[in-house]
């Protein structure tokens, strides 16, 4: 039986457990997260439930009572090969996991879960799935919004920006997106594309540091079937999919220097073989690729290819952090006022200029992304027409001066309680981890002894 994933309103989660209090224990957590989840404690009920009605993702123990969990998982994805299928097993080994992937499951994780990786996991499978099931009816819309008049932005430097969007978009040059976390690198990439001739293409987008080295490979080029035991069917990889179309490769500086050289080849000869494969497959990819990491230093350090670098650097677009562009700061605010106060407030109507004073005093280490929370959180909190200083995070609030360093934030004690000024420092040390990572919250997170469940609540919390 064969269905049809548009029909799915809401991300829901299929867990097949025998043992009641993992069953239990999960569905609680995936539930705190919004998912709808439904639970199984065999692959009979797991059939039942998913010949009922459609899944997003389905967490399958590879120990069951009445059936061997990957032979459910083959039989799941005979009937529904969009569905996810990560599986759970408390007897992990590498050629376990190994003839899990190649089978066609999604990932494996082995017990006891942990729940920061199951929950990412999850959510980049959502992400991949949205991707590939996008429908063909929505790209008219789609064009419409990432037009790149669209994109705000009124200072100089964005108008260069804009310039060469217009100037690159109808080619099929290879563009270098450079800039901090939170700039907006993926709507440039997304401009650029649905103003292009190939708008009506592909646009598959992949984030290089988001998969696992040891599965990149596959994710990008695909792999074959038969090629491996348990390799039932071929899958396509991002550069299939891309076909006449274009691929968007996002922190292109985390690749591996044995993916950096086959990335080069593909980028020169326009061929490839799936993984395990001995055929040549031809593609014709506009490629467009972006990172916040310094290449060049990169370079120096032996970890880029120089020659891939040049490959990649042939349209270089910067796109300048928001502290670099204050001017944009208004239009922005105005922008995203619209945008939540219609859902959230409908009686917000604008900000004050005290309000506006303290967003141009602030020097957004996360950029627009950064932004954009603390306008939908004031929005939450305004109890009147408009935006207050008051309604604002209470971190905007301190002077730019007083953000400077931990010991400008210890000095202040007069003006801070114990509490703001323990908030202050802990906001400030996760700031300087993020500028030092490049903006790369999981490795950030290790720097700091989060996990980057905990670095997300914080995140979240301060809203960076």
């Amino acid at each position: 039986m064969q269905v049809s994933e548009d029909v799915i309103m809401k991300d829901r989660i299929l867990i097949v457990e025998d043992d009641i209090n993992t069953l239990n224990g999960l569905a609680e957590i995936l539930e705190d997260e919004t998912y709808e989840v439904v639970k199984a404690r065999s692959a009979k009920e797991a059939l039942q439930e998913l010949r009922g009605s459609p899944f997003n993702v389905v967490l399958l123990d590879y120990l069951l009572p009445d059936q061997d969990g990957l032979e459910l998982a083959r039989i799941l994805l005979e009937e529904q090969a969009n569905v996810k299928i990560i599986m759970m097993t408390a007897f992990g080994s590498v050629k376990n996991a190994v003839h899990a992937m190649k089978l066609g499951i999604y990932d494996y994780l082995t017990k006891p879960i942990n729940l920061d990786e199951l929950l990412i996991i999850i959510r980049r499978a959502l992400d991949e799935q949205r991707l590939i099931s996008e429908n063909i009816d929505l790209k008219s819309k789609i064009a419409e919004t990432y037009r790149f008049e669209n994109i705000i932005g009124f200072s100089g430097k964005m108008q260069e920006v804009f310039q060469k969007i217009v100037k690159v978009a109808n080619t099929d040059a290879t563009v270098l997106l450079r800039g901090e976390s939170g700039t907006g690198k993926e709507l440039i990439a997304r401009a650029i594309h649905y103003q292009s001739s190939r708008r009506d293409k592909p646009l598959v987008e992949i984030n290089c540091a988001s998969i696992p080295e040891n599965l990149l490979e596959s994710e990008l080029f695909g792999h074959e079937k038969g090629s491996f035991t348990g390799a039932y069917r071929m899958k396509k990889g991002k550069f299939e999919l891309a076909h006449e179309g274009t691929l968007f490769l996002d922190e292109i500086g985390e690749l591996s220097m044995a993916l950096q050289a086959k990335l080069l080849r593909v980028l020169q000869e326009q061929r490839f073989s799936r993984v395990g494969g001995v055929t040549s497959i031809e593609v014709d990819v506009r490629l467009i690729a972006a990172t916040n990491a310094d290449l060049e230093a990169l370079m120096q350090e032996g970890r880029f290819r120089e020659d891939l670098y040049y490959r990649l650097n042939v349209v270089p677009i910067f796109i300048p952090p928001l502290r670099d562009r204050l001017e944009d700061i208004g239009p922005l605010t105005d922008h995203f006022i619209q945008k939540y106060a219609k859902k959230n407030n409908p009686r917000v109507r604008g900000i004050s200029e005290a309000a506006r004073k303290v967003l141009l005093a602030y020097d957004w280490p996360g950029n627009v992304r950064e932004l954009e929370n603390a306008i939908e959180n004031a929005i939450i909190m305004c109890e009147g027409e408009f935006i207050e200083p008051g309604d604002l995070p209470a971190y905007l609030q301190t002077p730019r001066q007083a953000r400077t360093s931990l010991m400008d934030i210890l000095h202040n004690a007069d003006a801070l309680s114990y509490r703001e000024k323990l908030e202050a420092c802990e906001r400030e040390i996760i700031r300087q981890a993020l500028i030092e990572t490049g903006g790369n919250k999981t490795q950030a997170a290790k720097r700091l002894g989060f996990t980057i469940r905990t670095l997300r609540n914080k995140l979240r919390k301060y809203n960076m």
